[in-house]
């Protein structure tokens, strides 16, 4: 649900990007209890590097609430950016 979202996704958000924390959403396919989202995200980390990754998330839905979200990512671009 929202609170396991906020709690488990953001925690590391918030040690890992400076606010305002920005993710712009540019489509969505919704099919049955499945609704896809791709975004961009516009961030920079505390040290002041860009961070301007492009996401897919696939959500599953059911009775009104969030119960699965897998994100699909540039995983080299997080592995540039956060180390070294």
């Amino acid at each position: 649900g929202k609170q396991a979202v906020l709690d488990e996704l953001w925690a590391s958000v918030r040690t890992t990007l400076k606010p305002p924390y920005k993710a712009v959403a540019h489509q969505f396919i919704a099919d049955g209890d499945y609704v896809v989202v791709e975004a961009s995200g516009q961030n920079t980390t505390p040290d002041g590097k860009l961070y301007n990754n492009k996401y897919c998330w696939v959500c599953r839905l059911s009775a009104g609430k969030l119960h699965e979200l897998r994100e699909y990512m540039d995983t080299q671009l997080v592995t540039e950016t956060f180390q070294g």
